[in-house]
């Protein structure tokens, strides 16, 4: 017997019936083209924003499959792309698969050995990014990431020196024209629904929601403003006639918990225990987000939802908004530092002053009490073909 199957085609799945057919070769068949692996894993702003990388690539190769092999908890947030063809985890099943398979080009952004390692083995005679040299250390793998690549080794260049956005950036270490499309993340229609319940036992104003996401990750000390400050900020909108509502991940349990107690029901707790996935729904929710470099701006910047983004010990140059929304820029001296501690008080994220957060908001977003002279809000962009 001999099968008429097509492994090539995009629709093909091999332990089921096709979706669009009953054989192969039939009028829907659709070759995969130009194959493209990602494997860009940690951390997870980074991996939403590295998705700028895809409507380049299909712009670039029309015809063309992308696989991105990245952490389970980015599987989850980068669910339901339309540019992505095949999601799997960097885990032994996902590695497993990738290694089987041949691309057309390897792009590896990750400066880690186990996704770098990755790059250096699986089959492609164009590969860019970062790989692994012989002696088990990260390497460029194409010229064109020289300097890209250079920057993490020169905090001066890093810190001062460089003026372009990480889109930029990685778009030019991968030899990409990069034209400033945005990058986008998809909400799955359950989870806005469960961020629509969430939003629906908010107390206080009817106003503009804005969402005051405390998280900043574990890696770099001074990423978001200190608990107090928030509660102080929080106070200070819903007096202008905003509605908070605070945000964060696992992280921010103890944080989020004493915030909460200072303010009661002045503020909606959307909880820490979110899944990535209702995390992006619930900042998808709000009309506004003031956060630090972190997780939640990426996702707001991929939703489309305007920020007050504040700066400290990190780069605001590497940040796009995209014409949506602030970036308000410590005035301390020291920064950006990426220091992973710091004992300085008060220290660089509580030095950018409450009214200039709050001019921000309310310059981005007014409400009837505070626009005295009528301010055009920021126009929210929805991100094509989502809900």
């Amino acid at each position: 017997m001999t099968l008429n199957i097509a492994p090539d085609c995009r629709h093909y799945l091999g332990d089921r019936p096709c979706p669009v057919g009953n054989s192969c070769r039939c009028r829907h068949y659709a070759p995969m083209g130009f194959r493209v692996l990602i494997i860009k894993i940690g951390a997870l702003g980074d991996v939403v924003r590295t998705a700028a990388l895809l409507p380049t690539l299909k712009r670039t190769w029309p015809v063309s499959h992308v696989t991105w092999l990245t952490s389970e908890a980015g599987v989850r947030i980068l669910a339901r792309h339309p540019q992505i063809d095949r999601l799997l985890p960097f885990d032994a099943s996902g590695t497993a698969a990738v290694l089987a398979q041949s691309f057309d080009l390897v792009i590896s952004l990750d400066k880690d050995a186990g996704p770098a390692g990755l790059c250096r083995l699986v089959r492609s005679a164009d590969k860019r990014g970062i790989t692994l040299s012989e002696w088990g250390t990260v390497v460029p793998a194409n010229r064109e990431c020289e300097g890209y690549f250079a920057l993490g080794l020169d905090n001066h260049a890093k810190f001062v020196q460089n003026t372009r956005s990480y889109p930029q950036l990685i778009h030019e270490a991968l030899g990409l024209e990069y034209r400033g499309e945005p990058y986008r993340l998809q909400v799955d229609p359950s989870w806005a629904e469960r961020a629509e319940r969430i939003f629906q036992r908010r107390p206080g104003a009817d106003g503009p929601v804005i969402g005051l996401n405390t998280g900043a990750g574990p890696n770099f000390a001074r990423k978001t403003l200190s608990p107090a400050r928030w509660v102080e900020l929080a106070r200070a909108l819903t007096a202008r006639g905003y509605a908070p509502a605070l945000l964060g991940g696992p992280g921010e349990i103890e944080t989020n918990a004493w915030i909460l107690e200072q303010l009661g029901p002045e503020v909606l707790d959307t909880g820490c225990r979110n899944r990535e996935d209702l995390f992006a729904a619930l900042i998808d929710r709000c009309d506004l987000v003031i956060t630090g470099d972190s997780l939640g701006l990426h996702v707001a910047v991929a939703r489309g939802v305007p920020t007050a983004a504040l700066f400290g010990p990190t780069c605001p140059q590497e940040i796009e908004l995209y014409g949506l929304g602030r970036k308000l820029v410590s005035p301390c001296a020291c920064g950006p530092c990426y220091r992973r501690e710091c004992a300085r008080e008060p220290h660089c994220m509580d030095a950018i002053p409450l009214e200039t957060i709050l001019e921000a908001v309310e310059t981005i977003c007014p409400t009837e009490r505070t626009a005295a002279i009528p301010t055009q809000p920021a126009r929210r962009v929805t991100p094509t073909g989502t809900s």
